[in-house]
């Protein structure tokens, strides 16, 4: 985990980069930061990785636009001082009306535009590395990636030996540039491991770029929807989008009990 930027409040702890043991508490972490299982057989033993990671992205804010928006709130609560606590209990206090927690909303529309859903918060579900790193050259076989899209149980020795992983995209604006091109940079360290994707609000065409198609493992687009309600914009449209980039798409919904397999297996051992 990275270390968080700032002060935090007291009863929380900052993450620390070179920690390994496990603590217990809250904590806090800056974006980038993403949780990996290690574990040990026996005291002083060798540290043993999962390496299956979950890595959220969160837009980056520029700081002089945080403390412009921490000013501005505490000027509507009334608040003086820097004790996070006594903020958070004004704050909450101040949200038991409904036109004060309308007005901050307002604030917060005024600092960071875009909405909730501009900012929809992205998750990549995978292996940290595309294939595990030989120890020896007789490094034991079942400790390879095996993988598998939409592929029998039966033909696992004609599997892959790539690690892949599946990006989630939420309801992101990423058709828009300026919500688009961050995103693009920070998942682009996991190109080669993007596998599947689904495609954000649905499969809509008002969310959509062809540009999200760019990470290299790229191979099926899904959009998860009941498609006969015609609830999504111009469906069909983004799925061609994406078929013309030679990636596969599916629509998955419960009413047709569709179903997408991925299967990223190896031994922890």
């Amino acid at each position: 985990m990275r270390a968080p930027h700032g002060l935090i409040a007291e009863k929380l702890s900052p993450a620390d980069p070179t920690a390994r043991e496990t603590q217990s508490g809250a904590f806090v972490a800056a974006s980038g930061s993403y949780l990996q299982l290690e574990w040990q057989a026996f005291t002083g033993d060798a540290w043993r990785r999962g390496d299956w990671i979950l890595l959220p992205y969160v837009h980056p804010v520029d700081d002089l636009a945080r403390k412009r928006f921490l000013k501005d709130i505490k000027k509507a609560l009334g608040f003086r001082g820097n004790e996070e606590a006594k903020l958070s209990k004004s704050l909450l206090q101040h949200l038991r009306s409904i036109e004060n927690a309308k007005r901050l909303v307002e604030i917060y529309n005024r600092h960071f535009a875009g909405g909730h859903n501009a900012i929809s918060m992205s998750l990549y579900s995978g292996p940290l590395s595309q294939r595990v790193v030989a120890t020896s050259r007789h490094t034991d076989p079942s400790r390879q990636w095996r993988s598998s899209l939409e592929e029998p149980p039966y033909g696992r020795f004609f599997w892959s030996t790539d690690g892949i992983g599946w990006l989630g995209t939420g309801d992101a604006a990423l058709r828009q540039d300026k919500w688009r091109q961050p995103w693009r940079t920070f998942f682009d360290g996991m190109s080669d491991r993007i596998a599947v994707m689904t495609l954000p609000r649905h499969g809509s065409a008002n969310k959509f770029h062809p540009d999200i198609l760019g990470f290299r493992g790229l191979r099926f687009a899904l959009a998860t929807t009941l498609e006969a309600r015609n609830r999504v914009s111009r469906l069909r449209e983004t799925l061609g989008a994406v078929e013309l980039r030679g990636i596969r798409t599916r629509v998955i919904d419960d009413e047709r009990l569709s179903r997408f397999s991925v299967t990223c297996e190896r031994s922890l051992d």
